[in-house]
């Protein structure tokens, strides 16, 4: 082979490897988006489907843990078994507040727990959000969040899905509320935060837990200028429920009028009482 003909095979040699690198480059380039959202994706499916049991122990106001003050009581200690995206959902709707008044200090620990668990589920570079917005007009719902926030410089992937929450045995809109469903959308969301029948079994058998359940009547009743304990007493959960909803119906109504005096739809946002929405973004170094 001569020099010539050397030296031309030797160019193709290094063209044919530059392309080669170059094609190497954009398919690695085209792969990264892809597999940072597919890493999303999949943190979301692992939230939906990884089951989990928190441990936690029930604190009611000021402390106790009951109406005797029972701190050290094994009865106060509880277990609480569903998926990861389940205990998110749960967590977040037990730290509701209206106008900022919290509703159940006695949440503080089962929240923590369930932190833990998501944070060791989904590894690190990765931050959820489980959002819980009911009535946005009527300052009621709550957030709670699980990891660090991106770094400002980073590409951020992100994926969502949504747990239901509350009970099927809240009827469907009447012909009053069709204007903007203010009534059932009160009444859904007092059921997800008072559900009637589990606190009428708790009432009878758990006394730990039915105290806990009153301080948030009280709580709840104190943000919406109802009475909720004296309805309570007098006509159970579900009439205290009643008068809990009708209030903030009326604060959700006052509020998009304020929002919209021309009276548009949706002036606040939209809100959905019987879902958690759960968002998940990730990053890379």
């Amino acid at each position: 082979m001569t020099g010539s003909l050397l030296d031309v095979c030797l160019a193709l040699l290094l063209v044919s490897a530059a392309a080669g690198t170059l094609a190497a480059t954009d398919d690695a380039a085209k792969t990264a988006p892809h597999a940072a959202e597919s890493r999303a994706s999949e943190t979301a499916a692992t939230l939906a489907t990884t089951t989990a049991s928190v441990e936690y122990t029930i604190v009611a106001a000021e402390g106790t843990t009951g109406p005797d003050d029972a701190a050290a009581s094994p009865e106060a200690d509880r277990i609480a078994h569903g998926t990861l995206g389940e205990h998110l959902a749960r967590a977040v709707t037990r730290s509701a507040t209206i106008d900022d008044t919290a509703l159940s200090p006695a949440v503080g620990d089962y929240r923590r727990g369930v932190r833990r668990a998501v944070a060791d589920a989904v590894g690190s570079r990765t931050a959820i959000r489980a959002v819980w917005r009911p009535l946005p007009c009527a300052g009621l719902g709550a957030t709670v969040r699980v990891g660090p926030r991106p770094p400002p410089t980073v590409t951020v992937r992100a994926a969502r899905f949504s747990v239901p929450v509350g009970a099927s045995s809240v009827p469907a809109a009447s012909e009053s509320d069709t204007e903007d469903g203010a009534t059932t959308a009160a009444s859904r969301a007092v059921a997800v935060l008072f559900p009637p029948d589990r606190i009428a079994a708790a009432a009878r058998g758990d006394p730990i837990a039915s105290a806990a359940v009153t301080d948030r009547y009280r709580r709840a009743g104190r943000a919406t200028g109802v009475d909720a304990i004296a309805r309570l007493k007098r006509g159970g959960p579900r009439s205290a429920n009643r008068a809990l909803a009708a209030a903030l119906a009326a604060d959700a109504e006052a509020g998009a009028a304020a929002e919209s005096p021309a009276g548009e739809r949706d002036a606040c946002g939209s809100g959905d009482p019987t879902r958690v929405t759960i968002v998940v973004r990730t990053w890379s170094p």
